[in-house]
């Protein structure tokens, strides 16, 4: 179910168009500004006692936004706005997988690594298998 979630809300993230992204398990370098991603399973459930239990998983979706230092915070602040709204009450299947994001995504302080501005926003979700 881990494949399917990563893949729901990794292409959900793509529809806000063309931005460079470290995706999660792939070796690349991306130049400035871009995004990371990774997936977080923080609990599993079984939501359904029978002979074909469904699955019920909670986590997050971890983007990181990264950005040149000394131009100020607005650009990558609208950036984590936009992320936010895109994910904020949305409800996406495929092949067997509903993930909901029932609470608003969580963009926390702007702070300062390696010379650059890096802006983190957290996507809770919870998963159910269809």
């Amino acid at each position: 179910m881990k494949t399917d979630i990563r893949s729901i809300l990794q292409s959900h993230l793509v529809t806000l168009g063309e931005y460079n992204t470290a995706w999660e398990g792939v070796k690349n370098t991306p130049t400035l500004p871009y995004q990371s991603v990774w997936l977080n399973i923080s609990t599993g459930v079984t939501g359904a006692i029978s002979n074909a239990p469904k699955a019920i998983e909670t986590g997050f979706f971890q983007v990181t936004l990264y950005s040149e230092a000394g131009l100020g915070t607005r650009k990558i602040e609208e950036r984590a706005e936009l992320i936010r709204n895109h994910f904020y009450g949305q409800s996406l299947a495929q092949n067997g997988t509903q993930v909901v994001i029932h609470t608003p995504p969580v963009i926390g302080g702007v702070f300062l690594q390696d010379d650059k501005l890096v802006l983190p926003i957290t996507i809770n979700f919870t998963a159910y298998e269809l």
